[in-house]
């Protein structure tokens, strides 16, 4: 997986368990980096944190690791990655390389695109620059690389957000023409802002098309473990 969409992403420290009766094996702490993303990643959910680390704690269940949620904005994930110093994330690097691996957790993939207030017909394009001029929501902290630069450089105006929600509440009020968002969270949170989802479309063009999945860090000695489970 791979956006700020994306979003699309870690693992554990060292912890002794006592049991009533025994002394239960320690299990290593692996620290997961992640943006607060509803429904994939979110620190608002007690006990879950959302479909992505649901994924996760599944396929780690017959490992040594526990993993532990370090929940940051856009822009504080994407300078942690940039250190190097992290053993997962749910926030993608800039590109994958020997040490920094993408696992896949799901098989059907996350659709990046974009909504727009419901027109007759469908809503696609062949090349972006055909929406040039237009105003889209877009996440400010990766605005100036990827799918924003795309968008940039195809004559689209970025207005800048702090979050999808934030995007479609401006869409929602006639503020931008278009926001970005993806094919599974867009459309629960159009329902959570009270909004018909009739009333909107999502592109049947897409930026990206990413597998959920973590990223490891295999610099990192929790990371290699999850690596080899």
């Amino acid at each position: 997986m791979g956006h700020p969409m994306g979003y699309v992403a870690a693992f554990i420290c060292l912890g002794a368990l006592i049991a009533p009766s025994a002394l239960v094996a320690a299990k290593a702490e692996l620290k997961v980096i992640a943006i607060d993303y509803p429904p994939f990643t979110t620190e608002n959910i007690e006990g879950d944190n959302g479909i992505a680390f649901r994924l996760l704690r599944k396929a780690l269940s017959d490992s040594e690791l526990r993993v532990n949620p370090d929940i940051y904005s856009t822009a504080r994930a994407q300078k942690l990655i940039r250190t190097g110093h992290w053993c997962a994330s749910f926030y993608p690097p800039k590109e994958a390389s020997e040490q920094l691996v993408n696992i896949p957790l799901a098989v059907q993939p996350i659709k990046l695109g974009l909504y727009r207030k419901r027109q007759e017909g469908p809503f696609r394009w062949d090349d972006l620059s055909e929406l040039s001029g237009s105003q889209v929501a877009y996440l400010r902290a990766v605005a100036r690389d990827g799918i924003g630069l795309d968008m940039t450089n195809a004559g689209l105006v970025i207005f800048n957000v702090e979050s999808v929600r934030q995007g479609l509440q401006l869409l929602a009020k006639g503020r931008v023409d278009y926001a970005f968002a993806d094919n599974v969270s867009g459309a629960i949170i159009l329902n959570e802002l009270g909004l018909d989802t009739n009333d909107y479309q999502f592109s049947q063009s897409l930026f990206r098309a990413l597998p959920m999945g973590i990223w490891l860090n295999l610099s990192c000695e929790q990371a290699l473990k999850a690596h080899q489970v």
